[in-house]
């Protein structure tokens, strides 16, 4: 093992990262830097910056040579990108042969919030705008991300993963454009989305490739119970505590009035309307959702529809363990090369091992393994008689 290399030749990261890497389209010297962000990301302390990068993924260059990677490395992370989709469909492919269906296609935005800058600020962030947080409530100043997710069984991995720009595309075409690039379901799938998302431009996008949808309702959206036009909210004045029944889904119960027929843009679908069991009837309380498989029973669609949660857990795992919501890098390209490089990291640490994993497994492992080869190389260095002077300086604790 040499001075400079702490990660084993054979280590998970550099086996990952030979196959989804190859020389033909990375380089020698992008290859390792890949592998120090996978390790530096991975480990306790990240907090998205470059510099964690070059200490915690014990990189031999300075922070300003991984900035330059970033901005202006000769690779391409479209290329990267691709990769990492058509390990997606591989492993969703798999994974349907060997559990029970259905495949489900899971939409939602983020907000990575930044601070604004004075304007007198000569090198601010690029590509950042003003956008509403539905988690604060309010508008905010920073990148909104459109994520969308493949699950099947206990595996969910990110398809798609984009910076979304007001100016360019508006998210609803952004999602059909990403339903388009979905393999056709051969068995039963579901696109899940909440209310921002539920429209007849993606739900027939998502027919043309064999999934049903399933999504949030807002409660202005109009009905014809029989023929007559209302609002949802308006009609849920009618329903009184005989119409509807009680329903258990993830240890929680709801009220739920089910409504089948046609909804402004759908001919026939199912809306459920469902008041949790304390807040029947209170307003404030109801939520709405739309299913366009009619044979689908209440509860099942229910459930089917609470599998979108996943995709809340990935949005805190990439901001909480992986950086999404701290990085500094100013240039969009190298921020967009970060967003493609945390996912790479996202997915070493579900799908790099022998098996794959839950994230949070994941990351646990690759910990201890950094920390292992650490103490491997540290070993073989004093072996070799190498001057603890110099092992202090690669470790950058001189």
């Amino acid at each position: 093992m040499s001075h400079t290399s702490i990660l084993a030749d054979d280590s998970t990261i550099h086996n990952f990262i030979s196959k989804v890497c190859p020389p033909l389209y990375f380089l020698e010297p992008a290859r390792k830097h890949i592998a120090n962000f996978i390790t530096g990301a991975s480990q306790k302390g990240y907090r998205g910056k470059v510099t964690d990068i070059v200490d915690l993924g014990f990189a031999s260059c300075h922070r300003t040579t991984f900035g330059h990677f970033l901005s202006k490395g000769v690779w391409d992370e479209s290329y990267l990108w691709k990769v990492m989709k058509n390990i997606v469909l591989a492993a969703v492919k798999k994974a349907a042969k060997q559990t029970i269906p259905p495949i489900f296609a899971i939409y939602d935005d983020t907000i990575s919030k930044k601070t604004k800058p004075s304007s007198q600020a000569s090198h601010p962030i690029e590509a950042t705008n003003f956008h509403f947080s539905h988690l604060e409530g309010k508008t905010v100043w920073g990148h909104q991300l459109l994520a969308a997710l493949l699950s099947v069984g206990s595996l969910t991995l990110p398809y798609h993963f984009e910076h979304y720009e007001k100016e360019s595309i508006s998210k609803i075409d952004l999602v059909c454009q990403i339903a388009n690039s979905l393999l056709t379901a051969t068995g039963p799938a579901y696109a899940l989305c909440d209310s921002w998302f539920t429209c007849t431009k993606v739900i027939e996008a998502h027919f043309k490739k064999g999934y049903h949808f399933i999504g949030g309702l807002k409660t202005n959206r109009i009905i014809y119970p029989q023929g007559i036009k209302t609002s949802l909210k308006d009609f849920a004045t009618y329903i009184k505590k005989d119409d509807v029944h009680l329903v258990t889904v993830n240890h929680q119960s709801y009220w739920v009035y089910r409504y089948e027929g046609a909804l402004n843009g759908l001919a026939n679908a199912v809306a459920l309307f469902t008041w949790h069991k304390d807040a029947f009837l209170n307003s404030k309380a109801m939520r709405c959702f739309l299913s366009t498989n009619m044979e689908l029973d209440t509860q099942t669609t229910l459930e089917y529809y609470s599998k979108r949660w996943p995709i809340e857990i990935f949005f805190r795992q990439t901001k909480g363990n992986l950086g999404i919501n701290q990085y500094q890098v100013r240039h969009i390209t190298a921020i967009k090369r970060f967003w493609s490089l945390t996912i790479l990291t996202y997915f070493f640490c579900v799908l790099g091992k022998e098996k794959a994993s839950s994230f949070a497994q994941g990351i646990s492992h690759t910990r201890k393994e950094v920390k292992g080869n650490l103490f491997t190389w540290i070993y073989k260095q004093s072996q070799a008689n190498v001057p603890l002077s110099k092992i202090l300086d690669r470790l950058k604790v001189a």
